[in-house]
């Protein structure tokens, strides 16, 4: 079965607040779409006043059952804030943090058609939400739709730009390539920088074997799992020539297995294991305190969204923004 809607879950990180250690690594907790503040707290007065900058980490969890791995997703704002705020993204990584945040990173946001464009068109003019958010560059892909939701009636097709986006005030205007299909309409039509971060899958990485013993991990690979496999480094130690513990950096200890046997820990917050380690994949002769350490990542895409608040920004309330993620499997 292909990967449907209802199993690419939103999740928080371990740390939300707005210090240093804001973001890091992803858990359980699903944030749940249009619901208030499940991502950005409300902005008090002294804030829209004097203006502010909150980040916050967020995932797109891939939680398949059949671990089929997401083909060639793009991510995208499909609707930008209706406040004098904007929200825009950047790439994250399985674990960093806000204090790794430099500000130089490419921010992917939208904006709207500024005049109207038929098929055929090679160059557009999209009104943003300021030059210096810098959501639109050279050699990005970009979405163009006038669906009034992500799933509705309408045109939607992705293009490259292939020019440096001149502005004048907020107006960018940029080639693309290749010609548009459709024709679109002025201020319905929104367009939308693309993120692309590669398939997506949960997967085994840095494997270390310290000891007298081998395990054929190329050709019986440990499994992970597309629901419960999450950011961590493993380490397994051998108390006698067949039996050992295994050990996370963030969750401790996971239990004792033997190399008679699989040994397949559960994530209680799933269910269902962190991994699989196939007992088939055992050979030569362990000895007591050997070890294995080895990294599981999750299938999931880390995102920052970047909130900016300009000074003497007006009073909203329900304001939100919209970021999907569009995508194939297999």
């Amino acid at each position: 079965m292909s990967i449907i809607a209802s199993e690419l879950v939103w999740r928080q990180s371990s740390v939300v607040s707005d210090a240093a250690g804001n973001g890091g690594r992803i858990t359980a907790t699903a944030i749940v779409s249009a619901v208030k503040n499940n991502i950005f707290p409300d902005v008090p007065q002294a804030e829209r006043t004097a203006g502010s900058t909150k980040y916050r980490k967020v995932f797109i969890h891939v939680a398949n059952d059949a671990d089929l791995a997401l083909v060639a997703p793009k991510v995208f704002v499909e609707t930008r804030t209706p406040g004098d705020d904007n929200v825009t993204f950047f790439p994250a990584t399985q674990r960093d943090t806000q204090s790794g945040i430099a500000g130089s990173e490419q921010k992917y946001g939208a904006g709207v058609l500024n005049a109207g464009v038929s098929g055929g068109a090679t160059s557009i003019a999209v009104l943003t939400e300021g030059a210096a958010l810098d959501c639109f560059v050279s050699g990005m892909k970009i979405r163009i739709s006038d669906k009034a939701s992500i799933d509705g009636a309408g045109n939607e097709e992705y293009v490259t730009i292939n020019s440096v986006p001149s502005y004048v005030g907020a107006v960018a205007t940029f080639d693309i390539t290749p010609a548009l299909a459709n024709a679109y309409l002025v201020t319905v039509t929104k367009v939308a920088s693309v993120y692309e971060p590669g398939d997506i899958a949960a997967t085994i990485s840095n494997w270390v074997e310290s000891g007298t013993g081998t395990y054929n991990e190329a050709t019986y690979p440990v499994l992970p799992d597309h629901i419960s496999t999450i950011e961590q480094t493993w380490t397994l130690t051998f108390t006698s020539a067949t039996a050992f513990g295994v050990v996370g950096d963030t969750v401790g200890s996971v239990g004792t297995g033997n190399t008679s046997g699989d040994f397949a820990p559960a994530n209680a917050s799933f269910s269902k294991p962190y991994f699989t380690l196939r007992a088939i994949g055992w050979g030569g002769t362990w000895t007591n305190a050997n070890t294995i350490v080895f990294q599981t990542h999750p299938a999931a895409i880390p995102l920052w969204y970047r909130r900016q608040v300009p000074a003497g920004a007006a009073s909203l309330s329900g304001n939100s923004v919209i970021v999907a993620v569009d995508g194939e499997s297999a």
